[in-house]
């Protein structure tokens, strides 16, 4: 809780610790097999996960906070690596934001696409998905 109390806003320290996060951060890991699809098909690694990444950030989008099309399971090491690309500059963090869709749609095309997966998954999005960064950029 350390992290908590000396890096994140109040609300966002509230959510992470939230029933409907942890809940929604065990299904994303077990919808991906606990494994870290940024370093299996970028790092060519085989890495299991831990945390679970807001591709579009909580302070960017509050509202994304528990869609499932905005949530990616990475390594501590990734989630580092990730988290450097989106300080570099705007264009990076846009272009990484995209680098992550693509590898989720990637990596459940063979199952039939990633809505059908997280859907038949019972992960549904909220209905209101617009906006340059929404992972809707996609259908």
């Amino acid at each position: 809780m350390i992290y908590n109390n000396t890096r994140r806003d109040e609300r966002a320290a509230e959510f992470y610790v939230s029933k409907e996060w942890r809940a929604m951060r065990e299904r994303i890991i077990e919808v991906y097999d606990n494994v870290d699809i940024y370093a299996l098909y970028v790092e060519h690694e085989l890495l299991t996960c831990n945390p679970v990444h807001h591709i579009v950030e909580l302070e960017d989008d509050w509202e994304q906070r528990l869609n499932p099309f905005n949530l990616i399971p990475l390594n501590h090491k990734t989630h580092n690596t990730i988290t450097a690309l989106y300080k570099q500059s705007n264009a990076s963090m846009r272009a990484t934001q995209k680098q992550l869709r693509s590898l989720i749609e990637y990596h459940f095309r063979e199952a039939g696409g990633y809505k059908k997966v997280l859907c038949d998954s019972f992960l549904v999005a909220p209905p209101l998905l617009f906006g340059e960064n929404s992972p809707r950029e996609f259908q």
